[in-house]
């Protein structure tokens, strides 16, 4: 799941890509609706320029109980260098852009057929 398709609803948080997006702050993300799943992390303008990093996706991560993570390229801002880290969660980095679209586009293909699921 797109971590944008998860933002509670009713947070006192800014709406912008590190909140909505980057995975940087488990404040941002329902409880309910990431634990146990696997949440698609976007490259944007937060790791662009520096402010974010993959280690508070980890920390968000374990503290709201993902099963795991993808962190994915944006097409607005290409393809992305990404040097190994050991991480203390299930993740993984997808840093072309042309990848994160195939798997973005899987993402909306389940989204779309999980509301036809009895």
């Amino acid at each position: 799941m797109l971590a944008k398709d998860a933002v509670r609803v009713n947070g006192a948080f800014p709406r912008t890509p590190a909140y909505v997006e980057e995975c940087q702050y488990p404040e941002a993300l329902d409880p309910v609706i990431v634990r146990g799943r696997i949440v698609i992390c976007v490259f944007s303008a937060g790791f662009y320029n520096g402010t974010s990093n993959i280690n508070a996706i980890i920390d968000t991560a374990r503290t709201l109980g993902f099963m795991g993570f993808a962190f994915v390229a944006n097409p607005a801002y290409g393809d992305f260098i990404a040097e190994p880290i050991p991480f203390a969660v299930s993740g993984i980095i997808i840093p072309k852009v042309v990848d994160a679209q195939v798997l973005n586009a899987a993402s909306e293909n389940i989204k779309h057929h999980e509301c036809f699921v009895l």
